[in-house]
């Protein structure tokens, strides 16, 4: 039903919310209102399509074969908002840059920081996250 869906759609972005705070790179600076920022377009986002697409979805065709594609309405709301979710909390630090560390963890070039090596962490990390949400929501159908 589409209350349960947009219901677990927030939980799902709570969580992501919450997972993409705690995994960001501790040397950039975040602010309350940019994790705020951060929750309410990944919740509004994924609340937007997966309303959106349950509304078309219903008006569109019968009610046998909307409820059967109802179950895959969850993963585009998914993928959108924790991508947007991701890039949002991170993206301070490709204003800030972040430092250049070696393999043991030592700064390479002490007080420096490197903006194309946040940017590409963060697209990297964007779209890791969106490719994440496959399994989650392919493989236990499949089993």
């Amino acid at each position: 039903s589409t209350p349960a869906l947009l219901f677990w759609s927030w939980v799902n972005q709570t969580q992501n919310a919450l997972v993409n705070y705690y995994n960001r790179n501790a040397s950039s600076e975040m602010t309350n209102e940019t994790f705020a920022k951060s929750y309410a377009a990944a919740v509004g986002s994924a609340l937007a399509v997966a309303f959106g697409l349950a509304t078309a979805i219903q008006r569109r065709y019968d009610p046998a074969r909307a409820k059967s594609l109802m179950r895959f309405v969850a993963f585009p709301s998914a993928v959108v908002a924790s991508s947007l979710n991701c890039y949002i909390v991170r993206s301070p630090e490709i204003d800030s840059g972040v430092p250049l560390v070696n393999d043991r963890g030592a700064d390479v070039l002490p007080g420096e920081t490197s903006r194309v090596a946040a940017e590409r962490g963060v697209n990297s990390t964007t779209l890791s996250r969106a490719m994440l949400q496959a399994p989650v929501y392919f493989l236990p159908p499949a089993l």
